[in-house]
């Protein structure tokens, strides 16, 4: 059964995207902005590890918001659907443990502890990260089509938005996540790769972030219109 919210709760919703998004965005632009200046070779152990910790709390924000957004929906609608929940539920609780180890490993290595070791189980980390909470993305978008009534087409325009998206992280968390091997088995400059490898999961949450805020807002923004 379908169930069509309201325009108050769908406005609600947006916000909480906006914001997720938006944050996880300006996260992931930090996130470049620390590791082109450490590929320049200013203090590139530093800032690496600096970035490390940036995407790290981007990615426990997204999480969050996704965490909330999902609440919202299954509020809304009433479901009760065991299957949907635990679906949702496994990628989000990814990005929320991904970031918070993001953050811890990237302190420890920030303060002098095996950080040859740890930036790059980091990257790992965070590449397998991006992997697991793929789907929590599509799984959500197709709940949140349903349930806001949209059309066919406009439902195929939001599809193809998260999916892109989706793909863009599972093989940016597969090229980071090969970044992260390869540093930590110290074939070729371990550092170089660290900072190549947050790089990448700096670029995913980026794309991430500004796909799910512009395409998919101004989907929804648009379908509320005509609920009103």
């Amino acid at each position: 059964m379908t169930h069509v919210i309201s325009g108050d709760s769908t406005r609600r919703t947006y916000a909480v995207e906006a914001g997720g998004a938006a944050t996880e965005s300006m996260g992931g632009v930090a996130v470049i902005a620390l590791t082109i200046i450490a590929l320049a070779g200013v203090l590139r152990p530093v800032l690496t590890e600096i970035a490390g910790i940036v995407f790290g709390a981007a990615f426990i924000i997204e999480g969050a918001a996704l965490a909330a957004r999902h609440a919202s929906i299954m509020e809304q609608a009433g479901s009760d659907s065991g299957v949907d929940q635990l679906e949702l539920g496994g990628g989000i609780s990814v990005e929320l443990v991904t970031g918070i180890a993001a953050i811890t490993l990237g302190i420890l290595s920030l303060v002098g502890v095996a950080s040859n070791i740890l930036m790059p189980v980091l990257v790992i980390t965070g590449g397998a990260g991006l992997i697991l909470s793929a789907g929590a993305l599509q799984r959500l978008n197709d709940m949140r089509s349903d349930l806001l009534g949209i059309g066919r087409a406009e439902r195929a325009i939001a599809s193809s938005a998260v999916s892109s998206a989706a793909a863009g992280q599972v093989l940016a968390g597969l090229g980071a996540g090969t970044l992260g091997i390869l540093a930590l088995v110290g074939v070729g400059d371990p550092i170089l790769l660290t900072a190549v490898g947050v790089l990448v999961l700096g670029s995913a949450i980026t794309l991430s972030g500004t796909a799910l805020s512009g395409k998919m807002l101004n989907l929804f923004r648009h379908s509320s219109r005509f609920a009103r």
